[in-house]
């Protein structure tokens, strides 16, 4: 395992990729909060008799947008980003996804292709479970499917709410919101505020944002010119959490 309990490591000195250990779905840090792994002791055995383990290294792809779905992808360790083409065909980074959470949501249906290319920007270990063994599992066991349920409503009422608030949101609110949310999720405690320990290109922070790339440089300058946030290389810093949130709120800072 890798600095942080991340898997995996690249030798510094001469970037030659060091193969991680597996990570056990008995001792998985991530277990208890996952998506749909977090089952009983009891039934481990029959749960491991339907997925597979693979290790990728930053930069390598998961899998690409308008492929078929082979089977249902969670993260286990490490972090991959999302990316979706446009209508025009540009390509733009929909999300950032965490250990433990089930990659797509929307793989359980019959025929169904990837809505998104998925590339490790961290060492990551993945575990892929056969769709159809699962959809058997699950009915075996009907509190899991239960829980499967909850999650996928969970994910429709989040959408929803997202989708509402690209709509109505001011470019600024939107830099500004993504800025809390990165800060929820990867924020450090350091000197200053709140480190985003998730470095992102402009180019990535605009698209998470639906903005060029411009728009979202220029609201970065002017909250760094307010001193609300530090900006040093791709590392964030939130100084001033209180005012970066009532620009969130589309109300205007003092």
């Amino acid at each position: 395992m890798g600095e942080n309990g991340r898997v995996g490591s690249m030798d510094r000195s001469t970037t030659r990729w060091t193969r991680p250990a597996l990570i056990e779905c008995r001792v998985c840090p991530s277990r208890e909060t996952a998506d749909l792994c977090n089952v009983e002791p009891g039934l481990f055995s029959e749960f491991e008799a339907i997925r597979h383990t693979l290790v990728y290294r930053p930069g390598q792809f998961l899998f690409y947008e308008g492929h078929a779905v082979l089977g249902l992808y969670i993260l286990c360790s490490g972090r991959v980003k999302l990316t979706r083409t446009t209508a025009r065909g540009q390509c733009r980074l929909v999300g950032i996804v965490d250990p433990g959470q089930l990659i797509e949501k929307h793989t359980f249906q019959d025929g169904a292709v990837h809505e998104v290319t998925c590339e490790a920007i961290e060492p990551s270990q993945v575990c892929v479970l056969d769709r159809t063994k699962y959809l058997a599992f699950l009915e075996r066991h009907g509190e899991l499917a239960v829980r499967l349920v909850k999650l996928l409503s969970r994910t429709m009422g989040s959408s929803l709410e997202e989708s509402d608030q690209l709509a109505f949101a001011s470019a600024r609110e939107r830099i500004a919101g993504l800025l809390l949310e990165l800060a929820n999720r990867y924020g450090e405690p350091a000197e200053q505020g709140i480190r985003i320990a998730l470095q992102l290109r402009r180019e990535e922070l605009a698209q998470m944002a639906a903005m060029t790339t411009e728009t979202a440089v220029r609201i970065l300058t002017a909250l760094h010119t307010k001193k609300i946030i530090e900006i040093h290389g791709r590392e964030i810093t939130i100084c001033q959490a209180d005012r970066l949130a009532r620009a969130a709120r589309r109300l205007s800072s003092p």
